[in-house]
């Protein structure tokens, strides 16, 4: 990775102050080749090499007295040819942008920041490996190295362990411009660098404060309204048969799934992450063995013991009698062996694929499928059920606050029939 001095920000001042320092490293490099190869025809005068067009003219560039490497020197900072241009244009006369794209197509590899050596960096394979050391299924490391690389590609181009507090304040800012509705996900990119030994730790309390910047919940109407159970259900059950890019397996493991979750508010979880098996949830679900495993003896349940991220661990016990019959007549029908997955030929990304057809065809919202553990606190709560023991059954939520969010969303909803209940019996 080149250590190039960090790009100029957007504001004149920040672009003027770069420029004068190029110009001044441009015209020193100039002079020095001058005083050694002497009258050179590649230089043409003391200070600038001459650039002549085809027509032996001087170009535009030497009637300005700028040099190649002024163009290349602030394209090696970071700007845009559209940059480029007008600041030059603003400091030394005009010249065009496709002036500008002309002597950048000439710019040699020396001038080059090459972005692939941001995933070859050692640090960067570092800080791969604390992430996936201590969050194997919680975070993608992936994901977090793609933010890094595009913030340091727009704010920084220069060795991670050279970053400085000003680096950090310009990633803040072009955070905020560029990403307002996902601050989050972006400045925790940052905060997983800094903890990994990158930086100093108290930016993370001065520069990095999350605090606020989460985005909340997605709130859909028609997740939290009785209709959806007595309509909407019914409706997408229906469509599913009709998606016969699907097979007949596929069609019923996709039913079974979305009434799981409606049902249990068992999450989506998974078999393998990055190769290691984590057996996790609805996805990572074996019959009679594993982590989440099934428990099924002479076609009756008995339990569903569930691993959860975070090392939970719940017990799904409460089922809907058909649901609860439901499950030994899949593993009947299709002759689910001892310690193979419940779920076998649809994939998570056929299922949203799936889901979302579905929801298009019905004139839906655009439903994931998470949103069916939110049907599945909605029917607790207009049930009745209080918070307290809603959270405590079948997959329930150790962050008491995240249920009692959406708790406080449905009755928000549904707060016209409540009011019909008191004025029913206060106001008749």
């Amino acid at each position: 990775m080149h250590a190039n001095p960090s790009p100029p920000g957007p504001s004149g001042t920040s672009v003027i102050a770069a420029l004068s320092e190029v110009k001044v490293a441009v015209t020193g490099q100039c002079a020095q080749s001058v005083k050694e190869k002497g009258n050179d025809p590649g230089l043409g005068s003391e200070t600038k090499p001459e650039i002549r067009n085809k027509g032996g003219r001087p170009s535009s560039l030497q009637r300005l007295r700028i040099a190649r490497e002024d163009i290349w020197n602030l394209a090696a900072h970071g700007l845009t040819n559209v940059q480029v241009a007008k600041h030059l244009t603003h400091s030394k006369g005009r010249i065009s942008v496709r002036t500008v794209a002309k002597y950048l197509s000439q710019m040699p590899s020396s001038y080059r920041v090459r972005l692939d050596d941001f995933n070859a960096a050692p640090e960067v394979q570092e800080l791969r490996n604390w992430i996936n050391s201590r969050h194997s299924s919680a975070n993608n490391s992936g994901k977090v190295i793609s933010r890094l690389k595009r913030i340091w590609e727009a704010c920084w181009r220069k060795p991670l362990q050279s970053i400085d507090e000003n680096d950090i304040v310009k990633a803040i800012a072009w955070i905020k411009e560029k990403h307002p509705d996902s601050q989050f996900e972006w400045i925790l990119s940052i905060r997983f660098m800094i903890r990994s030994g990158i930086g100093q730790p108290y930016w993370l309390t001065k520069h990095l404060d999350t605090r606020g910047k989460k985005r909340p919940p997605r709130t859909l109407a028609i997740l939290n309204s009785p209709d959806f159970f007595d309509k909407t259900l019914p409706l997408i059950y229906c469509e599913i048969d009709k998606l016969t890019y699907l097979s007949q397996r596929q069609r019923d493991e996709l039913r079974l799934v979305l009434l799981l979750k409606a049902t249990t508010g068992i999450r989506t979880g998974a078999m393998t992450c990055r190769g290691k098996s984590v057996e996790l949830e609805l996805w990572g679900t074996r019959l009679g063995e594993g982590k989440t495993n099934l428990q099924i003896m002479n076609g009756q349940f008995l339990d569903w013991i569930v691993r959860a991220k975070g090392n939970e661990v719940w017990h799904i016990k409460y089922m809907p009698p058909r649901v609860m019959g439901l499950l030994p007549s899949h593993v009947a029908k299709y002759r689910i062996g001892q310690g193979e997955p419940l779920i076998q030929e649809l994939t998570t990304g056929q299922a949203l694929r799936a889901l979302k057809c579905v929801c298009r065809n019905l004139a839906l919202p655009n439903l994931v499928l998470h949103d069916f553990r939110k049907v599945y606190l909605t029917a607790l709560c207009l049930s009745g059920v209080p918070l307290e023991t809603a959270v405590e059954l079948n997959v329930g939520w150790l962050d008491l606050n995240t249920a009692r969010k959406h708790y406080l969303q449905v009755q928000a909803l549904n707060a016209g029939d409540e009011y019909s209940k008191m004025v029913e019996r206060f106001f008749k």
